[in-house]
């Protein structure tokens, strides 16, 4: 890298052809004045290679010499980015501003930023008892003393890191999940949650009490925890078993002609930050985030695609509530896609057999009733002594 930045390859390069003239005689002039040029090749009087953009004068000046006619391929890199951009002086007085800034912010704390699901004034709180506020010097910050004081001050605490952007310090704070409660052993039998028809059983503890193809109503006894021994003496066990049940269920849709629907198409908020390497350095003040709106996010390289420096927008757009008229197919694609969507989140332990659907016209939209057979478990465990 510092040889290239030496000889001014770093900042872009130059892609030249020539013919005619002397091209050797050219080549060994520019080597004994020092020129460094890249992928030189010499077929019969013809020559091309790559120099930097500041010994490409020195070169074309050899060549007119020695007789070579030469021409420029392909001008690429850093260098040629910034010339577009050679008549803007407001650009490059921002961006001196903008380094000029970090230059003298980027040893001190600007900004905390909060995420996950503990209490922020707690999470502020702990921090800054660590030493990590605004305006602390970023050198003598502690994460690692930080985080264990996070883990052992929070309560149900599961996963927590605090690590630096820049000069904004980033502290998330996960909870585990609540300790789900463990299923005792006490006796009990299985009894069925719905009405349905018996179409398949597997009984792993206790005794069935009913058959396939028999039909039950809600909270009618399939599985006993009450059994007998070899030597006829009553057990309780704890019933385990699978009851695969069919049942019918209805289900209505209906989609309005005409509605009110947020579309996000309001205000756009943006906010930028610098990315360089592993390191990003936020445009904007505060958390980066606004309400009711859609979240998109934009990642572009400044000074072209060898650029090491990017620029990452995240992008806030409003909803807006915005009047919608529907033709009555639109209608009918909008019913099968919420049908759809209720089968995917209610109906996806179960499986469905059936599917009737009904389309019923009214006034201000169509009406779908949809009428379901489906198949699942329809076994409820309750305690035996407690009523039923």
């Amino acid at each position: 890298m510092k040889s290239r930045l030496r000889n001014g390859l770093f900042f872009g390069t130059v892609e030249f052809g020539g013919v005619g003239g002397f091209p050797e005689k050219m080549v060994s002039e520019l080597l004994q004045n020092g020129v460094v040029m890249r992928n030189v090749r010499l077929l019969a009087s013809e020559i091309s290679g790559e120099c930097s953009p500041f010994a490409y004068y020195r070169v074309a000046k050899t060549a007119r010499k020695n007789g070579v006619r030469l021409r420029v391929k392909k001008r690429r890199g850093l260098y040629f980015e910034l010339s577009r951009y050679k008549t803007r002086g407001g650009l490059y007085a921002g961006f001196l501003v903008f380094v000029m800034m970090i230059s003298l912010n980027k040893t001190r704390v600007l900004d905390i930023v909060v995420t996950g699901d503990a209490p922020r004034e707690q999470t502020l709180k702990i921090l800054a008892e660590c030493g990590i506020e605004e305006g602390a010097a970023l050198s003598e910050l502690n994460f690692s003393k930080a985080e264990q004081r996070l883990m052992l001050d929070i309560e149900n605490c599961a996963w927590v890191d605090v690590s630096r952007e820049g000069f904004r310090v980033k502290a998330e704070v996960r909870k585990g999940d609540e300790a789900p409660e463990v299923e005792g052993k006490n006796p009990r039998n299985i009894t069925a949650s719905r009405p349905a028809r018996i179409v398949s059983m597997t009984v792993r503890k206790g005794k069935a009490a009913v058959t396939v193809g028999s039909g039950v109503n809600t909270g009618d006894m399939l599985v006993s925890g009450t059994v007998f021994d070899g030597r006829n003496k009553i057990m309780y066990v704890h019933s385990d078993a699978e009851i695969i049940g069919e049942f019918l269920e209805t289900q209505e849709f209906f989609v309005p002609y005409n509605e009110t629907v947020n579309l996000p198409k309001g205000d756009v908020k943006r906010f930028d930050s610098i990315v360089a390497g592993d390191d990003e350095y936020p445009l904007y003040f505060g958390e980066a985030f606004a309400e009711n709106s859609v979240y998109s996010e934009e990642t572009r390289f400044l000074f072209g695609e060898n650029s090491p420096i990017k620029l990452k927008s995240r992008i806030y757009t409003a909803y807006v509530p915005t009047e919608i008229t529907r033709s009555p197919d639109d209608v009918v694609k909008e019913l099968r896609r919420e049908k759809s969507d209720f089968e995917e989140n209610f109906y996806s332990e179960y499986k469905i057999v059936t599917c009737t659907e009904k389309f019923f016209p009214e006034k201000g939209g169509i009406r779908l009733i949809v009428d379901y057979t489906l198949q699942g478990d329809i076994a409820r465990a309750v305690d035996i002594g407690v009523a039923e």
